[in-house]
């Protein structure tokens, strides 16, 4: 299992949340840069302690038979690590 840190935002424009997520690596379908959300997720991400420039990932995940989007905090590249680190772990 990978710890992510997903972002939450209540679709009534709400405020932006963190919470922790733990995903095995082989549900991930795919991982792109999340443009949208580091454009309007940029402003509260001060004010949930994350640093200036953050960037934010769209992690997409098999869910049974559905797929389930998430924004995850950090670039593709940086989730990529973490998930090639813990599988050269296991192996």
């Amino acid at each position: 299992m990978v710890k992510l840190i997903e972002i939450k935002k209540s679709m009534r424009g709400g405020t932006a949340s963190l919470s922790e997520l733990y995903v095995n690596p082989s549900h991930i379908i795919s991982v792109s840069e999340d443009l949208i959300a580091s454009e309007t997720l940029i402003h509260e991400a001060k004010g949930l302690g994350l640093v200036e420039g953050v960037k934010f990932s769209k992690v997409v995940i098999s869910e049974g038979n559905y797929p389930k989007t998430l924004t995850i905090v950090g670039s593709p590249s940086e989730i990529y690590n973490k998930i090639r680190k813990r599988q050269v772990l296991r192996g």
